[in-house]
């Protein structure tokens, strides 16, 4: 066991900062090969350690810190050869196994027992496992994406088994990926029931296990501690939005009903997303991130990110309507609100350092708000949509310009490519005034602007997200990503602990991990 915090500060050779709770393993019998640690969240006392060993076997270690007390759970022959990955899902309820005599195992931890269920042969959109060719020789380790939906293995080739000419050159080992949402059923409940509807290509238990490991993985997410990484729950979405479109629409009406409204009653789906915009004042940010997230990348994925940046700022027009009209207005309500929660931040920020010494605000390492002058006049042109608290925020920020020199010099912005006038006509783009070209034509220049402070983004290297596409010059603060909820008072804690500038570079609208923006002459402009 380790303190994590100790081992970062600790710069002194001889201070561990690990203690032995328990030698589990003598290291005179067979050699452990790998070892896999979970935490269950239901559980936070206890821990479940796996041992893979040379000889194939697999045994789990549960150790409860509450009692200090460590126990041997289970032992199973998994396989043939040497244990080469173990893996956790679903919260340690399932542990994956893999070994050099070319298997890939699931396990589910009964009590005492490890019972082994099988790996499903197909899933949503793709073709059945045993279409693949047989030309490997071993596994070499096994990996379960954030969701937990599926499961990527690493498999070494048979260079026998290849073609000499060209594939033995270059094929030295093969990544398969498996779906294994539709494996369990991990909420058991009377209402996972599917319609008769959503049976078509599928077996009626396995959409039922398919919908309990999507509102499972759905539910783990809104922990603001975890990553927002949910490429596994949006491919998965999508796939059966192809083909079974009535199964998404059901799974996306339980977990509405049951996050944002604390309910599994409701009439409909429409009904469930008329009703949401009022709740979603006492919404966490987290939930919101992972609903704008849905609602761009599976219910508008036929609409670009920009078209909807750009209905955002000028309104849907009729036509747009055809696109999941409750939908894309439920968007662009979420992403309202998280606007005024950044703004409320700053305002509160701003007043903060007003009423100390720029001295003491820079000592104190707080966040510092940019682009005050910007957010006013957004809420000058949303006057009539924004709450009434973050109103008299903003006049408290008015009054304390007038009483104290402004911490930012100048509303006006200029263009950085001409120097002309930039006004303020959105908070995602704008339109320099333009100049005046040898042929007489007035040239104005489309600029983005930062999506924390409104500012028009400099040329220095920006942030940039692949969900929302917006651009990010100004991180958020970290206190934005794990608020509760607004309640009642629109005044945020700007001098929490959490309030300083945010140590990941995350998107304020979708909570994802911004990309960095790269020269054009580098060689990738996505980069890992």
């Amino acid at each position: 066991m380790g303190n994590g915090k100790e081992l970062l500060e600790s710069s002194e050779t001889n201070n561990s900062s690990f203690v032995i709770l328990r030698e589990v393993i003598p290291g005179n019998i067979v050699p452990v090969s790998v070892l896999s640690l979970v935490v269950p969240v239901q559980s936070l006392h206890k821990m479940l350690l796996a041992v893979g060993k040379g000889s194939g076997s697999v045994e789990v270690w549960a150790y409860d810190r509450s009692g200090c007390q460590c126990d041997n759970a289970c032992v199973y022959d998994a396989h043939d050869c040497v244990v080469t990955a173990l893996a956790w899902a679903f919260d340690g309820y399932c542990l994956y196994s893999s070994g050099q005599d070319d298997h890939v195992r699931c396990w589910v931890l009964c009590g005492s027992c490890l019972c082994e269920v099988p790996i499903p042969s197909n899933g949503p959109g793709l073709r059945s496992s045993n279409d693949l060719p047989g030309a490997f020789l071993s596994c070499l380790g096994v990996a379960v994406s954030p969701g937990n939906l599926v499961l990527a293995m690493v498999r070494n080739t048979d260079a026998e088994q290849l073609d000499p000419m060209y594939e033995r050159r270059v094929l030295k080992a093969a990544v398969q990926f498996f779906w294994i949402g539709g494996q369990l059923n991990l909420l058991p409940d009377n209402s996972l029931d599917v319609s008769k509807d959503a049976f078509l290509g599928f077996p009626a238990n396995e959409l039922v296990h398919w919908k309990s490991s999507i509102l499972w993985s759905l539910k783990k997410f809104e922990n603001p501690e975890k990553p927002l990484v949910t490429w596994d729950i949006i491919a998965a979405l999508l796939a059966f939005k192809q083909s079974i479109p009535n199964f998404v629409d059901e799974i996306l009406f339980k977990w509405l009903s049951v996050t944002y409204l604390d309910s599994s009653v409701s009439h409909s789906l429409d009904d469930v997303l008329i009703r949401i915009p009022q709740t979603l004042l006492t919404a966490t940010s987290r939930q919101l991130h992972l609903l704008n997230v849905i609602c761009r990348h599976v219910i508008l994925s036929q609409l670009m990110a920009d078209e909807i940046n750009s209905k955002a700022n000028i309104g849907p027009t009729v036509a747009d309507m055809e696109h999941s009209p409750l939908w894309l207005e439920l968007l662009f309500i979420s992403e309202r609100e998280l606007r005024e929660r950044l703004v409320g931040l700053s305002f509160s920020a701003f007043l903060t350092h007003m009423s100390h010494s720029a001295k003491s605000s820079i000592e104190s390492g707080n966040w510092s708000p940019v682009g005050v002058a910007q957010m006013e006049l957004w809420i000058t042109r949303n006057h009539d949509h924004i709450r009434v608290q973050l109103k008299e925020l903003a006049s408290e920020v008015v009054k304390a310009e007038r009483r104290f020199e402004p911490m930012e010099s100048g509303d006006e912005e200029q263009c950085i490519h001409c120097s002309a006038l930039v006004p303020f006509d959105s908070p995602d783009v704008a339109f320099c005034c333009g100049t005046e070209t040898v042929n007489g034509v007035l040239e104005k220049h489309k600029l983005a602007r930062c999506s924390t402070s409104m500012q028009v983004c400099t040329t220095t290297p920006s942030w940039f997200c692949k969900c929302c596409h917006r651009w990010t010059s100004k991180l958020a603060p970290e206190t934005l990503f794990t608020m509760p909820g607004y309640g009642s008072d629109v005044r945020p804690p700007a001098e929490s602990p959490t309030a300083g500038v945010q140590s990941k570079a995350l998107c304020p609208f979708c909570g994802i991990l911004l990309q960095r923006l790269l020269p054009d002459f580098l060689p990738s402009a996505s980069p890992v």
